[in-house]
């Protein structure tokens, strides 16, 4: 009996770690991981280093438009004193510059954030988590013309929240808003998601073994009941790598392999079919160094 106990426990503990996610933006990301994620049409490789207290990136793209060039970007990234951290500090091709800062107050539950370039255009963000609640709130700082905020609340099997998206040019009105819930027991888990209640996404994801994952995400709306539909699956071949596949309703068909083939050093391979047509393929590769 004690045993079985421990068991039920575990299996409690497992589904409330799957279904309690911090913000509404992360309510579908069970099926967005499989089916966002790694598929790329790009030849790229990351690089990275410690530099002192410092972790820098060094990004680097191969592009074939007018010639063959490479473009490369440099991050940098430092987790300072107090909950002060530089998330990202980034220099781009063109010269552009990045910065994301964060600072987080773990005793309350809080972390403020900023996002923004040096072309004085930045977001001023807060997160706050306390127990089954995670509430968001983002201010455009420099114009001043957006805000956004999200709620969720989330409890063992269930999940459900909302976002909005104000204009405050000329007062404040709502620009569009949404409502989601998800649900998940066992190897299943399910969300949907609605855009200003005219139409909804539905997310799914079912776990047919420890190395075989199937996911679905479909639209639906009153002019068109079945939108787009992507089916996708993440296989684990151990130490082959993860397989990734998804095929969409428009006739798109993507594949990875992302393997570990060396100590830190991690590839992507991935290619892209449209309608069958082999001939023009897109291929793609990333690797990982760090």
């Amino acid at each position: 009996d004690g045993a079985r106990q421990q068991g039920n426990q575990k299996q409690e503990q497992q589904t409330i770690t799957q279904t309690t996610m911090a913000f509404f933006g992360d309510i579908s990301s069970p099926v967005g991981d499989v089916i966002g994620d790694d598929y790329t049409t790009k030849v790229t490789t990351k690089m990275k280093s410690k530099a002192g207290p410092c972790t820098v990136t060094s990004e680097t793209e191969r592009v074939s438009k007018d010639g063959v060039s490479l473009l490369s970007k440099l991050s940098l990234k430092y987790a300072g004193p107090n909950g002060f951290s530089l998330d990202k500090f980034q220099m781009k091709p063109k010269g552009e510059a990045v910065v994301e800062t964060s600072l987080t107050d773990k005793d309350r539950g809080l972390k403020y954030t900023f996002k923004g370039d040096i072309s004085k255009k930045g977001d001023l963000g807060v997160e706050y988590t306390k127990g089954m609640l995670g509430l968001t709130a983002t201010m455009d700082l420099f114009e001043q013309k957006k805000f956004s905020t999200s709620a969720l609340v989330s409890q063992n099997a269930f999940a459900v929240g909302g976002s909005a998206n104000l204009k405050t040019t000329g007062g404040v009105t709502l620009d569009t808003f949404s409502v989601g819930a998800s649900y998940s027991t066992g190897p299943f888990f399910a969300a949907i998601t609605t855009t200003k209640l005219s139409s909804a996404t539905l997310a799914v994801k079912y776990e047919v073994s420890d190395t075989l994952k199937v996911v679905t995400s479909s639209e639906h709306s009153a002019s068109s009941p079945l939108g787009g539909v992507t089916v996708g699956c993440v296989y684990d071949a151990k130490s082959n790598g993860v397989i990734k596949a998804k095929c969409t309703s428009s006739g798109e068909v993507s594949a990875v392999l992302v393997k570990e083939i060396a100590k830190k050093v991690n590839i992507s391979p991935s290619v892209t079919v449209s309608n069958g047509d082999i001939t023009n393929a897109k291929y793609g590769i990333g690797v990982v160094m760090g």
